[in-house]
């Protein structure tokens, strides 16, 4: 018997499992772009303050340290490891892949990482007690530390959306994965935007340090933050522009026909009121106001960071890593410079069932009794990662999906004909023997008579005489 390489699938009812990803991504990437782009706002007011001889600068980047401290590198410390142990659960095929595509770059990337979180300490308790000169070239070596690891990082999430190019499926360079057609644009977009993330928490933080300050500079603070964010957005939208002339076909068609308007709106509001706050703190320095920077902050993660992210892992799909690793964790293609071989002719042939070792031996042979219950498995073996395949509900849930199909011929006539032989960009081939495809589709008639919800447990019906005799060579 054929087993192939699988692990176990980790099924999260209705919301889906990538939505507890997303939930820590997003809280990620905002503590990090905080920091990152603070680190380069802080360097250069550093520089200000020592060139220009204004040492009260230093009281403000010191209390801007400590927000750091206390938010981004306790919080991104945290959920940055939080990501990896996530999807590792929800895909450990899709995280294989990258390690072995990228284990050295990873590797370098924690370095940087270390360093970085071992300089804001350093800069934060040595503020004041060693020379101003030594602590500026500390300053700058920590924000390279810092747009380092962005640096790293972007070219493993580029990969996953794809390579770019054929060139990496024969070579398995490293650098043809990393350095793939969308890289340079999106960390430039990035890079863009962190400027203006940091920006606003400046501006709330200045505000709160206005009688504090001198008034000539508190106002030099907050026009040079507000330059740096007005450019952050202007930059970032131009960059953006070059980021989705990058994007492969089927994730235009996402873009286009997938993703919802409430996902793109708020993010264009968001980048709106960010700048509009910008270009008002740069006219009227003495108008900035705690009260309306913070919320403007609390509104970035709401409004863009998080139906950012949605849609950026959205329009990946159907693939989670390289455009040969499904995210269901079927490998969907050769990729001849690593020895993979696509796993879809042997699912065909065997079956899904047959060949995951974590499915029950009383589900690999469908037979009457346990129809339904393999149906459901292969449900949650191959759809799950975007679909609630138990509920109305939720991600994309199937009883709307499929509402009113309670003939399983029909549902089967649909399943072939529409995601089986002519499946959209955006999904996997629905794979398998014709057999198992045949109990999908009675599952989800199924579920649809009981009224498009059903648990989520998946039970092994008891082998009686009669099932023993179908079973039987």
């Amino acid at each position: 018997m054929d087993v192939l390489g699988f692990y176990p699938m980790w099924y999260v009812p209705v919301v889906g499992s990538g939505f507890v990803i997303a939930i820590i991504a997003a809280i990620h990437v905002m503590a990090s772009h905080t920091s990152v782009g603070a680190s380069i706002l802080l360097a250069y007011l550093a520089t200000k303050a020592y060139r220009e001889n204004q040492p009260q600068i230093y009281d403000y980047i010191k209390k801007y340290l400590l927000g750091l401290l206390v938010f981004s590198y306790v919080s991104g410390s945290i959920t940055g490891p939080g990501i990896w142990f996530s999807a590792t659960v929800v895909n450990p095929r899709g995280i294989s892949a990258l390690i072995h595509n990228f284990v050295w770059v990873w590797a370098a990337e924690w370095v940087w990482f270390i360093a970085e979180v071992t300089l804001v300490y350093i800069l934060f308790y040595t503020l004041g007690k060693i020379d101003q000169k030594s602590w500026l070239r500390l300053a700058w070596t920590f924000a390279i530390s810092s747009w380092a690891t962005m640096y790293i990082i972007v070219g493993i999430l580029s990969f996953m959306l794809s390579p770019g190019h054929e060139k990496w499926f024969t070579t398995g360079s490293i650098l043809d994965a990393f350095y793939n057609k969308n890289y340079f644009p999106h960390l430039l977009e990035r890079t863009s935007y962190m400027f203006a993330i940091a920006g606003t928490v400046g501006l709330a933080i200045a505000a709160l340090m206005k009688k504090d300050l001198p008034e000539k500079v508190y106002k030099d603070i907050v026009k040079t933050l507000s330059y740096w964010g007005i450019g952050g957005i202007v930059f970032g939208l131009m960059f953006f522009a070059w980021y989705v002339s990058t994007l492969p076909e089927r994730s235009h068609v996402i873009l286009e026909k997938v993703i919802p308007l409430y996902l793109k709106l708020p993010i264009m509001l968001i980048i709106l009121v960010v700048l509009a706050h910008f270009v008002l703190a740069a006219v009227r320095p003495q108008a900035v106001r705690f009260w309306m920077a913070y919320p403007i902050y609390a509104l970035i993660f709401f409004m863009g960071v998080y139906p950012e992210e949605k849609i950026r892992e959205t329009i990946r799909k159907p693939y989670v890593a390289g455009e040969f690793v499904w995210v269901n964790q079927i490998i969907s293609r050769d990729v001849p410079a690593k020895g993979i071989k696509s796993e879809v002719p042997v699912i065909d042939q065997k079956g899904l069932l047959t060949v995951n070792p974590f499915v029950p031996e009383g589900l690999k042979k469908i037979n009457s009794q346990n129809e339904i219950m393999a149906g459901k498995a292969i449900a949650i073996l191959q759809c799950s990662g975007c679909h609630n395949v138990t509920g109305s509900t939720g991600l994309r849930p199937f009883g709307q999906k499929f509402a009113g199909m309670t003939d399983p011929n029909a549902v089967y006539g649909f399943l072939t004909s529409y995601l089986r032989d002519n499946h959209p960009p955006y999904m996997p081939k629905l794979v398998g023997t014709d057999e198992e495809i045949k109990a999908l589709s009675a599952y989800i008639a199924h579920m649809i008579s009981k009224g498009g919800s059903v648990s989520a447990k998946i039970e092994v019906p008891n082998t009686s005489a009669e099932a023993k005799k179908e079973v039987q060579p």
